[in-house]
């Protein structure tokens, strides 16, 4: 893609991947015309030191080319001159989870920043330089989370607090003028920078300057763009890789709010389908990572029925108790399905992908775990049979979970990301003398002992009144 407004040829190539033939092609064809550009100006006779070819940049930028000097810098490389870094830099921020968790990690121990960003990876960061310099919703936003991690890594440039908060004050301004203006409000660009600065909050956060509830609203705002938006609108990569990156915050953000997801649709499941990134093995975008995804989106709905099953026990019909029943064995069966395939992927795996994949291939487990221990859990609080079984399989799953985290210590990213998902894990192991009682009474548990469960995991409650508000049959539908 050529921008219109500057000379410089930004070119797509995968995070890891060396430059095609085809682009070194471009790369070419685009220094040669420097070359004869100077020299039809005279510049090259005037001073023959023009004729060396300008290195590439110390950071590997592999998102654009600088040619040798008759060409002014653009936006966004001045951008990565002055700091050094760029949007790919940045991508593995788009698989943050759960921002509160997150920023705890980062807060406990800022230099562990460095490491997570080391492994780029696909993702809409991909496509934010060929957009710099068009949309001021979208530079503001970015140019905000680069001057808050260039001052996480490098503290001693780190910014006054006045300069971080008028800069994010500007990148706020921006959001909410483009959201008032309906050409602008359902566009990719406010999508992106509604995600970008949610990642800015978690950075924020970590530096112990905001609360990082600020995350969480990002994401209910973005939730809600998304579905004005609709699923008809998400057709280019950079749509759907917007999506991907929102599917976990807003599956994560639905389940702690006690509220179903809306991606959990026909519609929104053939977009995920879509979506899949086929050279991929473990990433978010891979077969792996979106079928693991069609069952997250079920877990928040499940989980609300569940809540309300429990609450309502006394007046439960049998019938809906089995349709819920059914529904969450599917759901468990989906997840060993899954685990079946991840199992396979992991002996056929391309060798070339491994360093790459390696902090990938542990959070889709650490993901698959904690969706499989929370359904278990619900099962088991709603059965009558297979109790003590259920309970030994929460137990297992969740020290697997545990386990895993300890076996990436020394993988900083990797273990970055499975901190964020222990939080089940130590959940389910903290209310197990709880639930370990309630196993041979027969009968539907006491909604203390799931309330016990979710206020472990800080998810949201209901009290008894608000369950006498809903019909009986709208837990069943979800």
């Amino acid at each position: 893609m050529v921008l219109e407004d500057s000379s410089f040829e930004f070119i797509q190539e995968g995070p890891s991947k060396r430059v095609s033939r085809e682009n070194k092609t471009r790369i070419r064809r685009k220094a040669m015309q420097s070359v004869g550009a100077a020299r039809r100006r005279g510049d090259l006779a005037k001073d023959p030191k023009r004729w060396i070819a300008a290195p590439y940049p110390a950071s590997k930028s592999l998102f654009s080319l600088q040619t040798s000097r008759p060409f002014p810098l653009s936006g966004m490389e001045l951008l990565v001159r002055n700091l050094g870094l760029d949007p790919l830099d940045l991508s593995a921020l788009s698989s943050v989870h759960i921002g509160a968790a997150a920023s705890a990690v980062l807060y406990s121990d800022p230099t562990q920043l460095q490491d997570v960003l080391s492994c780029r990876q696909k993702s809409y960061f991909s496509h934010v330089a060929a957009r710099f310099g068009h949309v001021n919703v979208l530079d503001d936003a970015f140019r905000c989370l680069v001057i808050m991690a260039h001052s996480l890594l490098i503290p001693t440039q780190r910014p006054t607090d006045a300069v971080v908060l008028s800069q994010y004050g500007k990148a706020l301004r921006s959001l909410q003028s483009a959201i008032n203006q309906e050409t602008l409000r359902h566009s990719s660009e406010v999508l992106c920078a509604t995600s970008i600065l949610a990642s800015y909050e978690i950075l924020n956060s970590s530096s112990g300057r905001t609360n990082s509830a600020s995350w969480s609203q990002h994401v209910a705002g973005a939730a809600r763009l998304i579905q004005d938006r609709g699923p008809e609108q998400f057709t280019t990569d950079f749509d759907r890789a917007l999506l991907i990156s929102f599917v976990y915050p807003v599956c994560a953000d639905s389940f702690l709010n006690n509220e179903p997801c809306f991606l959990d649709d026909p519609s929104w499941i053939q977009v995920l389908d879509a979506s899949v990134i086929e050279d991929e093995d473990f990433s978010d975008g891979s077969k792996l990572g979106i079928e693991l995804m069609k069952i997250m989106v079920k877990l928040s709905g499940l989980a609300r029925r569940t809540s309300l099953a429990v609450a309502a026990q006394d007046t439960l019909r049998g019938e809906h108790l089995h349709v819920l029943e059914t529904d969450i064995r599917n759901a468990c069966s989906a997840a060993v399905a899954w685990r079946r395939k991840f199992n396979t992927s992991l002996m056929t795996a391309e060798k070339r992908n491994e360093r790459d994949d390696f902090g990938k291939r542990h959070e889709l487990l650490a993901t698959e775990l904690i969706i499989h221990v929370t359904l278990s859990r619900m099962l088991c609080a709603i059965v009558l049979d297979d109790r003590p079984y259920l309970d030994e399989e929460v137990q297992n799953m969740a020290q697997e979970l545990r386990d895993l985290k300890k076996g990436v210590e020394n993988n900083k990213r990797a273990s970055f990301f499975l901190a964020q998902k222990t939080i089940v894990s130590d959940a389910s192991i903290a209310t197990h003398e709880i639930f370990q009682v309630a196993v041979d009474r027969g009968k539907i548990v006491e909604q203390s002992r799931l309330l016990e469960f979710c206020k472990e995991l800080g998810r949201k409650n209901h009290d008894g009144k608000y369950y006498t508000l809903v019909s009986g049959s709208d837990w069943v539908r979800g």
